[in-house]
């Protein structure tokens, strides 16, 4: 008879092991990229759990494995925190962006006004869930301060994400789109045609928070990290604004 061996392998020890971190859809890259300046710096790696802010806030609230939540605004980090699974002391704002509006193709119009949203030219306008995912909120928050959403609001083309609302316009599934800036950088298949002002945008905040459980310290340190001057370049090189010192 032939003896086998069967040899398991012990698991690798927690804090070995890449942190998870849920982050907002237009964080995607850059949180990846944040993640391995952090590796380089000597921390652990991180796994990044990217999708809508609303669904990622559910995620937590209904106890998924994240370790930190990075959300694209207050109101689904708030969402989060409402079910206790956040150090509520780490809830800080990290990030801000700007709104634009795009359309497919490298186009000759190289301005668009507003109000051009509103003629027959547009027939769909692409954002992400406007009652729901925060660019769509942003978006929507910003035509009704103008007057127009009223006037758009049936040619308007929900998306699950902000990433989703891109696709659609750079397929030309959709005449326009409203996006962070930071999105339309990441698609030289769009055109900005016009970027909306500050003095007319809601204010846009990222919020970070850990999330509770055995990973807390280690996600301390990358939310730290987060706000150190190498994470500000990689934020900063992306294009969002980095709101911490």
């Amino acid at each position: 008879m032939v003896a086998l061996l069967l040899v398991v392998a012990a698991p690798a020890p927690l804090a070995a092991q890449p942190l998870t971190v849920s982050a907002a859809s237009s964080l995607a890259d850059v949180i990846a990229d944040a993640g391995r300046a952090w590796q380089a710096a000597g921390g652990t790696g991180i796994t990044v759990n990217a999708g809508g802010s609303n669904v990622l806030a559910r995620q937590v609230a209904a106890g998924a494995r994240v370790d930190v939540f990075v959300s694209a605004d207050r109101a689904q980090m708030d969402v989060a925190a409402k079910s206790g699974r956040l150090v509520d002391a780490s809830i800080r704002d990290l990030l801000s962006n700007t709104i634009v509006v795009i359309v497919p193709g490298r186009t000759q119009v190289k301005a668009l006004t507003p109000q051009d949203l509103a003629t027959p030219r547009i027939r769909r306008i692409a954002l992400a869930n406007p009652d729901s995912v925060p660019a769509g909120v942003y978006a929507r928050q910003w035509l009704e301060r103008i007057g127009l959403w009223s006037a758009v609001a049936s040619r308007v083309v929900p998306t699950l994400t902000v990433r989703s609302a891109l696709a659609a316009v750079r397929a030309g599934r959709a005449d326009a789109g409203v996006v962070f800036a930071t999105d339309a950088r990441t698609a030289p298949e769009v055109t900005v045609v016009y970027a909306v002002p500050a003095a007319d945008a809601p204010g846009i905040r990222y919020p970070v928070a850990v999330v509770r459980g055995p990973r807390e310290a280690d996600a301390a340190r990358f939310v730290q990290f987060l706000f150190s001057p190498e994470a500000k370049a990689v934020f900063e090189t992306a294009g969002f604004q980095h709101l911490g010192s």
